[in-house]
């Protein structure tokens, strides 16, 4: 059966422990279950990065990381060679080793909630508490990505009458905004703006993490 050998790099006196680890296993839950302790402060949701771990060589043992651990890797400022994170990390079949970083580093993911916050204009705020008096006390506003367009995604803005376990809050301006932990690497950062165009309002989202947009401007890319 295929394995993975663990090193500690904050505990290098420490031996290496080999755990099974079969084609198809979230390395995370193999960790968990071996009693090896690693972070995972999102609970595995791809929220944080505090699950990183360093794929020595045998990497091509785990299915290739997806855009959006990159990203999350990227909002950490993690750019180490053979990066993962192991809430992510599949195995694909073959013998792996890795290093358990010092759980010091990257202090920039240390949680969800260190994420570089959303945030709103006077304006947009106005606007969106307008929206909000029709609902329910405590009603917030859910922001999130989908895919749509040629770009690849969309805004997602809508009312939000309950707040999920695994959500990320942000408080504004008296505005509650949620962003759920798949969306969160894609919107942190983002600035709401109300502008007028014509006779028409619309709001504007300015996000550092936009890296394309389409010619119509109706969806982008990352």
């Amino acid at each position: 059966m295929s394995s993975v050998s663990v090193l500690f790099e904050k505990d290098p006196d420490r031996a290496a422990v080999k755990l099974p680890f079969p084609q198809g296993a979230r390395l995370l839950d193999v960790l968990l279950a071996g009693g090896v302790d690693v972070d995972h402060e999102c609970g595995g949701k791809l929220a944080c990065a505090t699950c990183r771990i360093v794929a020595r060589p045998g990497e091509e043992a785990l299915e290739p990381a997806s855009d959006d651990e990159l990203d999350m890797l990227d909002a950490a400022g993690v750019s180490a060679p053979g990066a993962r994170l192991a809430c992510q990390a599949i195995a694909r079949g073959g013998d792996l080793a890795i290093e358990i970083p010092s759980s010091e580093a990257p202090p920039a993911a240390s949680s969800a909630r260190a994420a570089r916050p959303v945030s709103l204009t006077e304006r947009a705020a106005r606007h969106i508490a307008a929206q909000l008096a029709s609902r329910p006390a405590g009603a917030a506003m859910r922001l999130g990505v989908a895919r749509a367009g040629c770009s690849g995604f969309r805004y997602r803005l809508e009312f939000a009458d309950a707040i999920r376990e695994d959500d990320v809050v942000f408080d504004i301006r008296g505005i509650r905004i949620v962003v759920e932990p798949s969306s969160l690497p894609h919107v942190q950062g983002t600035k709401l703006d109300l502008v007028q165009e014509g006779l028409a309002r619309r709001l504007r989202f300015d996000n550092p993490n936009v890296r394309s947009t389409c010619g119509c401007g109706d969806s982008f890319g990352f």
